[in-house]
């Protein structure tokens, strides 16, 4: 139930996730446009049960993803007290309201809404412009220039020869609209020579920039998504993602541990970028950016000065050694570190003597030696058969929850508060990982406690 609520919610690489939010995104935004016309001008009486029945769809949506996300939420207080959360519960009153301030309120939050919880869709479309302004903004612009100047040109001239259908501007501008698409309807017709040569010229000039706007916009929606696809884009302006430097068998487990870890916790899985010079197939779990991670210029391209973790692969190539590729994994984490001072930065690479290298520099947070844990593994399991699987129900069974400690107080207290079920594996101070702490122990506030417990 969850996982499906998740991948409907939350998950933004998923199908039915753009499936869902293009249907609620649509009736939210009919609903907005039908209210703001109601105020304005109000609704026929046999229109105004369909816009009731709007509404009903509206409220119901708006209700299912309130308490959809109230059951995902890991903390439900939190989730409670959220404002968010209030925006959605004024949203959800209907809008057929007598009273003109509730009415108003609840449009407020309702665009609001559309706002924030689709704001994936105006990030799509703020890349596209980013990645194709120039052309947009050309096209526009020249769209633009020719019809203001034949508008203000034809209006002057019908206007002063006595068109009994142009007497506003807005007749003017509803003649050239018209003309401009080839609709043509004939209520409103040129009377002067001048005036049916310009409406000649409109007809020809709006065929071709109607044409060449329909043509640039297609144009550059099919060159982004395939620039997606094939890793051309840029993510320099995406934060606190996980950028994974590399690729090989680790980055698969990688990518559906998280998964796991995310979906676990009922929150929605961190963008991740794969910085990688192979060819991968098109992924709904990551972005792909096609390029050599030891590249300073490719690495800014992957978002990682902002990113919140960076992954280095012991990506392995064509006529490279053990110690070639712990170089290029070795550069890469120091490009990093000086693009990113915080980022968390985990590197894998192939021979022990290369990470007492990396341990002397501390440039990175964390170490893999390929085949060292496999190997520990194999030796602990030779002295006591349980380990193995004291290790497998750690990775697969057990929660990590982390608490902060808001004042000081002993290991014997803080283990006497904890509820059922819940056991103190060890505590974080300034950085520095205490395991399994003695009783004495006294824990300071600010403190991170790291809590386990078995998975339900």
């Amino acid at each position: 139930m969850k996982k499906v609520l998740y991948n409907l919610l939350e998950n933004d690489r998923s199908f039915y996730f753009y499936i869902y939010n293009i249907f609620s995104f649509s009736i939210l935004l009919i609903s907005i446009i039908l209210t703001l016309y109601d105020e304005f001008y109000g609704f026929h009486s046999k229109i105004h049960q369909i816009v009731v029945n709007i509404e009903f769809i509206v409220s119901g949506i708006i209700a299912f993803e309130l308490v959809s996300r109230f059951i995902l939420a890991e903390n439900k207080k939190k989730y409670l007290i959220n404002p968010m959360t209030l925006v959605d519960i004024i949203a959800l009153i209907p809008l057929f309201q007598i009273f003109r301030t509730i009415r108003l309120i609840v449009l407020i939050a309702r665009v609001f809404r559309l706002t924030y919880r689709y704001k994936f869709f105006f990030e799509f479309l703020k890349n596209i412009f980013r990645d194709f302004g120039y052309e947009l903004v050309f096209v526009f612009a020249l769209f633009f220039v020719f019809l203001l100047s034949i508008l203000l040109i034809t209006f002057s001239v019908e206007y002063s020869s006595g068109n009994p259908n142009i007497k506003t501007l807005f007749d003017a501008i509803y003649y050239v609209i018209i003309t401009a698409t080839t609709v043509g309807y004939g209520d409103i017709i040129p009377i002067t020579g001048l005036g049916k040569l310009l409406a000649m010229v409109l007809g020809i000039l709006g065929l071709f920039l109607f044409s060449l706007i329909t043509a640039t916009v297609s144009t550059s929606f099919f060159q982004y998504v395939n620039m997606l696809k094939s890793g051309m884009l840029s993510f320099k302006e995406m934060k606190n993602h996980i950028v994974i430097c590399g690729w090989n068998e680790t980055g698969e487990i990688i990518i559906e541990e998280l998964k796991k870890y995310y979906t676990s916790r009922g929150e929605k899985l961190k963008p991740i970028v794969v910085v990688t010079e192979q060819e991968l197939e098109p992924r709904q779990e990551f972005y792909y950016k096609k390029g050599d991670f030891v590249n300073e210029e490719v690495l800014k391209n992957a978002g990682t000065e902002h990113a919140d973790m960076v992954i280095i692969l012991a990506e392995k190539g064509l006529n490279l050694t053990e110690d070639s590729i712990d170089a290029r994994s070795i550069l890469s984490a120091m490009l990093i570190r000086d693009l990113n001072p915080k980022a968390n930065i985990i590197i894998e690479v192939l021979a022990r003597k290369n990470a007492k290298t990396i341990k002397r520099k501390k440039i990175v947070d964390y170490i893999i030696v390929d085949g060292e844990v496999v190997g520990y593994m194999i030796s602990n399991f030779l002295k006591q058969k349980d380990i193995p699987k004291i290790v497998d129900f750690f990775m697969d069974k057990v929660d990590y929850i982390e608490v902060e400690v808001k004042e000081k107080k002993s290991i014997g207290e803080l283990i006497q508060s904890l509820e059922k079920g819940v056991n103190l594996l060890g505590i974080k101070r300034e950085g520095e990982l205490i395991l399994m702490p003695d009783s004495d122990f006294e824990v300071e506030a600010n403190d991170v406690l790291i809590l386990i417990r078995k998975k339900t």
